[in-house]
């Protein structure tokens, strides 16, 4: 299911407050919020977004579930890659899969993601030549596949290793460079939307603990 709530921040009490509402009175101290502002109220975007609307991109999910309502840090993440139109191309289990974008029925699958990464629009044209043509390697039929080595990720480094463009070309010889460089950043920053989204659950605030 598509989600895009971005949360409201307040600062009050030396507190911070977060809402997915415009909170009119501090719960700690029931004064109203449009006094005495520790700070100007921010907004925390979420994150998460529908692939097909995010072209030329490298984007992730959970390979079981989503990221709001089941996803927990041990599970495993899938990784797949979007063209100049939409279309979503990944590698898994049952090969290498192409999902034209739908506008009025998208894809499930890839309906709450994170964009890792995308390429400028005058790079466009370059990165659907290297994706049709990795893409039509035999080293991604389903027989190949290997969930521990020549997977999902296998496929993406090596879309990016001939793709050759900038910061992406310096990471995609390994996987542990490329999560560490590309991809911890954008995971860390969705957790804590996480985190607050599942508090927000049972009741219309959250206050972070100081730490």
């Amino acid at each position: 299911m598509h989600y895009s709530q971005d949360l409201m921040c307040v600062r009050h009490c030396n507190q911070t407050i977060f809402s997915y509402d415009m909170l009119i009175h501090c719960p700690l101290c029931s004064k109203s919020l449009g006094e005495n502002l520790d700070s100007v109220p921010i907004t925390l975007p979420c994150p998460f977004v529908r692939a097909c609307q995010h072209p030329c991109s490298i984007v992730l999910r959970p390979s079981v579930g989503d990221f709001l309502s089941s996803f927990q840090n041990q599970n495993n993440l899938h990784i797949g890659l979007t063209s100049s139109d939409g279309t979503i191309v990944e590698f898994d289990a049952n090969g290498l899969t192409k999902v034209p974008p739908k506008i009025d029925n998208p894809s499930e699958d890839w309906d709450q993601c994170l964009v890792i990464a995308r390429v400028p629009e005058s790079w466009y044209d370059r990165w659907d030549e290297v994706l049709d043509e990795v893409s039509c390697d035999p080293s991604w039929s389903k027989e190949m596949y290997k969930e521990n080595t020549h997977n999902c990720y296998a496929f993406v480094l090596s879309f990016l290793g001939a793709l050759e463009y900038g910061e992406f070309y310096s990471f995609c010889h390994d996987k542990l460079s490329f999560s560490k460089q590309i991809i911890t950043s954008k995971t860390q920053s969705a957790a804590k939307y996480i985190t607050i989204h599942r508090k927000l659950q049972t009741r219309n605030y959250f206050i972070e603990e100081q730490g």
